[in-house]
Parts: structure tokens; sequence; C-alpha cells
């Protein structure tokens, strides 16, 4: 081989893996969630179960800025009282989508479109891709950051989304004819979610994120590409993973992102589909099978509903699950 071919291609190798080693330096000290957390706390006794390592934190950004850069976090300091208390660790999910505050439309005229959703309410969605939905979104990120960046309790950060339920990547119930009247495009909603992450990783330049995916108008490529260039982004240090709040054991449910999800190197975050009192919705009726197929997807991180804890209704699977995280994941 020629010497100076050789000599670029060493330099290359050394390039790849310099910056393959940036990122794990990088991210040696961005703390990760793993194990059990309670889905929600409407009754606090969830709190107080053994097993839970953390609890989500959910409020909608029409609370968190009730008027254009007026800010009020007094519902995540309430929720926040039983938290540290108990010395929990907290992930937060900011509800966009048809809970995006009224001043968006009717001060900003940001463009929208309306929605039935699945349980027939009607919605009014903030299209992603007006470049002023992603402008507003990065400044509560920035000002989120500043209040709770530094909490070393808060472990995870959900991406906002403009969709259906607003936090879960989803139309279900939405005709797809509908999306794509309203101007919907493949690449408009990868392009506009991607950067919704972008601002929140970096707001949040210690604290790992993730972006909930389902299948968009029927196209697993959609998801896919989100997570895939989202986690492939050097300047993000691989702190950006997938989250499924849908986890169930079952494989019939959009089984081409389940295949996605499991080949996904990067991390996931799930949430359970349903209470295990809901057998139906789990596979062969069976609570378990979904703490099986979460190892086999290699899901870090689990939220149950709280009635779970509460009842404290299968908790050989809560410290069986708890147990695999900790020896698996650092």
């Amino acid at each position: 081989m020629d010497k100076y071919l050789f000599s670029i291609l060493l330099l290359v190798l050394f390039s790849c893996n310099t910056i393959e080693d940036d990122i794990i330096e990088n991210n040696s000290n961005v703390y990760k969630p793993k194990g059990l957390y309670s889905s929600s706390f409407g009754n606090v006794s969830a709190l107080d179960n053994e097993e839970v390592q953390g609890t989500l934190i959910r409020v909608t950004w029409s609370d968190l800025e009730p008027s254009e850069g007026d800010y009020d976090f007094s519902k995540i300091e309430q929720f926040l009282v039983s938290i540290k208390s108990r010395d929990l660790k907290w992930s937060l999910g900011i509800i966009a989508g048809g809970s995006s505050p009224y001043w968006l439309f009717h001060s900003l005229n940001v463009d929208s479109f309306e929605i039935t959703d699945y349980y027939n309410n009607v919605k009014k969605i903030p299209k992603i891709w007006d470049p002023i939905v992603n402008q507003k979104l990065a400044q509560l990120a920035q000002a989120l950051a500043k209040e709770y960046g530094n909490d070393e309790d808060l472990a995870l950060v959900y991406v906002p989304q403009m969709t259906a339920n607003g936090i879960e990547g989803h139309f279900n119930g939405v005709p797809v004819s509908l999306l794509t009247d309203a101007g919907f495009t493949a690449d408009r909603w990868v392009n506009s979610v991607k950067e919704t992450a972008e601002n929140f990783a970096l707001a949040f330049p210690d604290k790992a994120i993730a972006v909930e995916v389902h299948d968009v108008i029927n196209d697993t490529s959609i998801p896919n590409r989100i997570i895939t260039d989202l986690w492939n982004d050097s300047s993000l240090n691989q702190r950006v993973g997938a989250a499924i709040w849908w986890i169930s054991g079952k494989t019939t449910y959009q089984p081409n992102l389940l295949d996605v999800l499991t080949a996904f190197p990067g991390d996931i975050y799930a949430q359970a589909i349903g209470r295990s009192d809901q057998t139906e919705r789990f596979k062969d009726d069976d609570y378990n099978s979904m703490f099986v197929q979460a190892k086999t997807m290699g899901v870090r991180y689990i939220e149950l509903w709280e009635y779970e804890f509460v009842n404290n209704t299968y908790p050989q699977y809560f410290a069986d699950f708890n147990a695999y995280a900790n020896s698996t994941y650092e």
C-alpha cells in the first residue's frame, strides 16, 4: 500500500476512535436513570414502595407559561415536596400538543390544525414545523434548565411533542389525510422533532433526554430516523434516547418499530401500557411478559402505573427488574 494512503487511513481511524472516546468522556458525568419509576403519584403512598427509584412529573406547557415569557413552576414545586422528602429521583414530562398555551395561537398566530383524538376530544395542535413553535419551546427549555438544570435528582427530561396527547409521538385515531392536508411530511416532522430534542438537550447539557416514539402515518422510518439521527449526533454526546410508553410484552402492535427499538444501540426508557389488572393489555394476560420484553429490548427504565406501587402488586417482579437494571446499566 502506498505510504501516503496508509497514513491517511491511520489518521481516519484515529480520528473516529477519538470522536467516540470524546463522546464517552463527555458522557461520563451524565446520570441516566435505571430501574422502576412511578408514572404518577396521585396517591403519594406509591412513593413509599421500597422498589420505587423515582417518579414522573407531568405538567402542561400552558401551566408552565400561562402568558408569553411568564413562567410558573409552582405545579412542579408542589410535586417536588413529596419527592424530595423521600430522597427520590424524578423525571420531567412537558405536555404540549393540545395543551400548548392560548397565547401561542392568539398572540403569535402560529399555524395550527384541529384533530379529533382517539377519545373524541377535539384539539388544536400547533404545527411543529412553524419556526415560531420551536423558538418558543427552546425558550421554555432554557427557563426550565435555569430552574432545574443543576438539580441532581432530575434524572430524565422528555421532549414535548405536537401530537395527539402532547408527549407521545403518535396521532392515533387521526386520519393520515388530515395530517397531510395540514402540511405534514416525513421530512418536516423528522427535522422539527429533532430540533425540539436538540434544543432541550442543549438547554440541559448534563441530563438524559428522551423522545417517545410511535409509527407516524403508518411509517416506521419516521421514528427510526429521529432516534437514530439524535443518537448519532456527536454534539449531543449520546444523551438523547428513545422512549416507548406502550410496552406490553406483545409484538402485534407496531412490530416493525419494536424491531427498530430492539436493534437501537442507544438508551431506551419505557412506560407500561396499562395497569396489571388490565390483563388483556399484556401478552398472554401475563404482566411479567412486559419485563421479559424489556430485558430483550434493552430497556433500562420503566415507569409503572402508581396502582402497582400503592398495592405492591408484584414485588418479586419489581425487585427482579431493579436488580437486572442495576447490574446491566451504569
